[in-house]
């Protein structure tokens, strides 16, 4: 009886491991798409600062030069 109990215990053990790595292997994937989304974003608003910034430079020595004339 002790043994039988033990392979039942034994064979739930092995299926929630597969199951639990089942699942690990799901979100490991979703994280690497969800990071690949975040790096996208993060370029996009980089960049986006990047040419705010320039327009102001830009736009500054264009006032910087109408006030010297």
């Amino acid at each position: 009886m002790a043994q039988r109990t033990y392979l039942h215990m034994l064979e739930r053990m092995k299926r929630d491991f597969i199951a639990c790595k089942i699942k690990s292997n799901d979100l490991e994937g979703s994280l690497r798409n969800k990071r690949g989304v975040r790096d996208i974003e993060e370029d996009t608003q980089r960049k986006t600062k990047e040419e705010k910034l320039q327009s102001k430079n830009i736009f500054d020595g264009l006032m910087k030069n109408i006030e010297k004339e």
